[in-house]
């Protein structure tokens, strides 16, 4: 694969992933299990957040201070998006790893744009996300706020859409 060229698009409504197991860690080594299944979330979507956030609703942790989150993913990710590349549009069509370009135009996807579906290779699918600070106390109940931004997260290599990692904060409170 080549490197990706100078041109990034935003996912249209559409970046789903799978959920598979949640970790947390007070010290980047040992992690506990928060969340183990399966669950899709829109991460483009406006409650994605919420529907993150829920995945640890009820669970009770030891005391401490959590630094680490460990995310497994599935095998797949749904994404709708364009890029624009020079005078061309290169977009998401219904295909596995694939897309189509609209010669000549920018910002016109063709009129089979539709949700792709990208297979996320198995080296890729175990995210971990450091330097939080979800400080936790015996009795103390804490809500976490979950978002993501799905901004510049495809970008094209050799006339084909890649999709990139969003970016993702969280709190608690």
């Amino acid at each position: 694969m080549g490197p990706a060229q100078a041109a990034s698009g935003d996912a249209d409504g559409t970046y789903q992933v799978t959920i598979t197991k949640l970790e947390l860690s007070t010290d980047g080594t040992t992690f506990v299990t928060v969340f183990e299944g399966s669950q899709a979330i829109n991460i483009a979507a406006a409650n994605a957040g919420a529907v993150a956030a829920g995945l640890v609703s009820g669970v009770t942790l030891a005391a401490g201070t959590y630094t680490t989150v460990r995310a497994t993913l599935g095998a797949n990710l749904l994404a709708k998006g364009y890029v624009n590349n020079g005078a061309d549009t290169i977009y998401t069509n219904n295909s596995a790893n694939g897309s189509t370009t609209n010669s000549g135009v920018n910002n016109t996807p063709g009129a089979d744009y539709a949700i792709s579906t990208y297979t996320i290779p198995s080296a890729n699918r175990t995210n971990t996300m450091t330097g939080l600070s979800f400080i936790v106390q015996p009795g103390v109940s804490k809500t976490v706020k979950v978002s993501f931004d799905t901004s510049g997260v495809l970008s094209i290599s050799n006339g084909v859409i890649i999709p990139g990692a969003p970016s993702v904060t969280s709190s608690a409170s």
